[in-house]
């Protein structure tokens, strides 16, 4: 019996970049070191140094902030330089015997979504003021404060509000719309009597209101907010609008706060204030909301065979060289300690190696982090060699990838392996710019590797550092790889909470979980980590000026640069999925290996994520990542088969593809993933919501409908696992 399965994607308004990936299983089975410093001891240097940064920041008001050049190591380091000759191009990679590339992602189809068809308002996420009596009258008495005849404030749409109405109906009022995520408004309201209630009987307005100070205090310590006066802590404050003519700074100085750097794409400042100053802040009409500056820690606690990264490239005998599949053409960032670039497995065979110090800023540094390529702790050396090491030395300890011929660092961590989310922004800007360095031409990075992290379990992804993540994800289309943090059943780390990243988890290699790898699920209940990898017991190139050396060391740290080098292996094995961070992240999670046990257990590992990540889902996402299944299709009786679709669907379409299934085929792995803006400092981190379908035949009409569905309220994340499909 021929029939066709068709998965359809139901998006009801906004604005995303959607990736599937289906993977068809025939038959395949399931195959660090410490800081040297107390952790309080690091806590107090990192936030030290990121009040000493804000500092020299407020006396230079609105200065750039003081970063290195972009850097190369010298050709006087002996025996390798940052930028060398091409004599030979690389041959276009080349498949194993037997096997074939992953095909390009197939542009789906796309249909009007028949009229009648919505989903139920999703319920505001901890937004319960809104639309009090207390939030409308909240904003009278700021606009008194400040003596304006308006307040900051915020509205909520009803779910079919249309956009250019709802702007004219409020300017018609004397409110103005400053900017919106999903259907949650920043506005500028009247404080009028008569006219806030004209906009709050609008028929699109659902509530509108100010935020109570308190709840913009929401995610700061307590005892911060019980502290003496005169004790400053460095905090990030975000606006309700941007700050052209720096009059909202001026406002924060009067209240007693130093005020560093803005942040214009997240509208963050940087400040150091003391508990008195916070809430006299807090309570200012044009602040959102104020957030910690967090403390960030390097995440550390025979991965490449274990990855099946070694099936994918021939190593001929030449020093270095690696032929087939081993990521050339993809340029790679990492955020880290430093990198020796006196290793021989990082410096050699590659055409340009540039970086920027931007840790520390406005401290004076140790001499050890003042030297973008000195890497005394080792990290992020351990962590480049994990991801691109080409083994020079030795060739089997080379890396996932080790053909990269671009690799560009930022410097976000001193010697102790501790910085803050100050230098992780920073980090984030340079590496989100084509950079260029001796002579080298201008390259920006499509994997950006996150091996570090900030540990909570309240980390629900709209924090400034989240945000920050996902908008240089939407903005500039790279794969942000980030750890799931070392903190076992306590916490998970921040990166691993922003909606756009690929957050991992870390096993041993026989695929058990390492007893250190973060649980999920995120605080608002969203799959983190979405994959794991071999992260125990990893040996990688050394630090600290050493030109052969390994070190071996356990960590997510160790799993997070594995998984990143396996996407570089398929953005250059298939260049269609390059500048496709969703597609990359849809095929990493489908493709992921999952033993025949967790898909018995379907209380624990539940085939759809229509009820939210189960408790297996919270160790190890959709299972442990696999070159072999990620980049390769098997098309014989103990192989697999895998293909890909994309789509930009608007408000009122739905997506969709045919899938073809095998005679023989054991089990069907669908998921969808997309990419969308960042989300605002309060209520909902996922803006859109779009559903996953699965129609066994194409014969249930148009819409939203199947023999199986995903369909989260909260998640960007939808997976359904059929077993034993039938054929056709």
């Amino acid at each position: 019996m021929s029939r066709n399965s068709r998965k359809r994607l139901l998006l009801l308004g906004g604005s995303v970049v959607v990736g599937v990936s289906a993977a068809l299983l025939i038959g395949r089975a399931w195959p660090g070191r410490a800081p040297a410093v107390d952790d309080g001891v690091l806590e107090q240097r990192a936030l030290h140094a990121a009040m000493a940064q804000i500092d020299a920041e407020s006396r230079t008001l609105s200065a750039p902030p003081r970063q290195s050049a972009p850097v190369a190591p010298t050709a006087e380091a002996p025996g390798h330089a940052a930028v060398e000759a091409e004599s030979i191009a690389p041959p276009a990679p080349a498949p194993p015997d037997g096997f074939s590339f992953v095909d390009a992602p197939l542009p789906m189809a796309k249909a009007p979504l028949p009229p009648d068809e919505s989903l139920p308002a999703k319920e505001p996420n901890g937004m319960d003021w809104l639309g009090t009596a207390e939030s409308l009258a909240l904003v009278r008495r700021q606009a008194d404060r400040a003596q304006r005849d308006w307040s900051f404030g915020w509205l909520r749409l009803a779910e079919d509000a249309p956009a250019g109405t709802v702007a004219a109906a409020l300017r018609a009022h004397g409110g103005e719309v400053l900017g919106a995520a999903g259907n949650l408004a920043r506005v500028r309201l009247p404080a009028d009597d008569e006219q806030l209630r004209a906009v709050a009987s609008l028929p699109f307005v659902a509530a509108l209101g100010a935020m109570p100070t308190l709840r913009k205090l929401a995610s700061m310590p307590s005892d911060t907010l019980a502290a003496p006066a005169g004790e400053q802590t460095p905090v990030l404050v975000t606006l309700m609008t941007d700050d052209a003519d720096g009059r909202w700074r001026r406002a924060l100085e009067d209240m007693g706060a130093a005020v560093g750097r803005f942040r214009p794409d997240i509208r963050v400042y940087a400040a150091n204030a003391d508990a008195t100053a916070l809430r006299a802040i807090a309570a200012a009409d044009f602040v959102a909301a104020v957030h910690p500056v967090r403390v960030v820690r390097a995440a550390h606690d025979l991965a490449v065979p274990a990855m099946g990264a070694d099936g994918l490239r021939d190593y001929r005998g030449s020093p270095g060289a690696f032929f087939g599949a081993a990521g050339a053409s993809v340029p790679v960032g990492i955020m880290d300690t430093g990198l020796n670039v006196n290793h021989l497995d990082i410096s050699s065979n590659r055409r340009s190696i540039c970086g920027r110090n931007v840790q520390n800023l406005g401290a004076v540094p140790t001499e050890d982090d003042a030297d973008l390529w000195l890497d005394s702790n080792g990290h992020g050396t351990h962590v480049a060699g994990t991801l691109l090491g080409n083994g020079y030395v030795d060739a089997q300890f080379a890396g996932v990838a080790p053909g990269v011929r671009h690799i560009r660092f930022a410097k976000v961590l001193n010697f102790d392996g501790g910085g803050s989310s100050l230098g992780i922004m920073s980090g984030m800007d340079y590496l989100a710019a084509p950079s260029s360095c001796a002579g080298a031409a201008a390259r920006m990075p499509l994997i950006v590797n996150m091996s570090l992290s900030a540990d909570g379990r309240l980390f629900q992804g709209v924090d400034a550092e989240e945000r920050k993540i996902d908008g240089i994800v939407w903005a500039h289309r790279q794969l942000y790889v980030a750890v799931q943090g070392n903190a076992d059943v306590h916490g998970f780390s921040s990166y691993s909470a922003a909606k756009n990243t690929l957050a991992v988890g870390a096993v041993r290699n026989d695929g058990e979980l390492a007893l250190f790898s973060s649980r999920g699920p995120t605080a608002d209940g969203r799959l983190a980590p979405q994959v794991v990898a071999s992260g125990v017991l990893v040996r990688s190139a050394k630090g600290d000026g050493s030109e052969d050396g390994y070190l071996i060391t356990s960590g997510t740290s160790m799993a997070t640069p594995a998984v990143a080098g396996v996407a570089a292996l398929l953005m250059d094995a298939s260049a269609a999925h390059k500048r496709q961070p969703a597609l990359v992240r849809a095929r990493l999670m489908a493709s992921a290996i999952k033993p025949d046990a967790w898909l018995a257990a379907p209380a624990r590992f539940p085939a759809h994520n229509s009820d939210g990540p189960g408790e297996l889902h919270g160790q190890y996402g959709l299972g442990k990542v696999s070159a072999h299944t990620s980049v390769l299709n098997r098309n014989a009786a103990d192989g697999w088969l895998s293909g890909s679709g994309v789509s930009e669907p608007r408000g009122g379409e739905y997506a969709w593809q045919d899938i073809v299934v095998p005679a023989g085929a054991s089990r069907l792995d669908l998921v969808l993933t997309w990419d969308e803006p960042p989300a605002e400092p309060v209520g909902r981190v996922v803006l859109n919501d779009l559903d996953l379908w699965l129609d066994a035949g194409a014969d249930c009409g148009s819409g939203a409908c199947g023999e199986h569905s995903s369909r989260s309220r909260k998640d960007n994340v939808e997976w359904i696992i059929v077993r034993n499909p039938a054929p056709g």
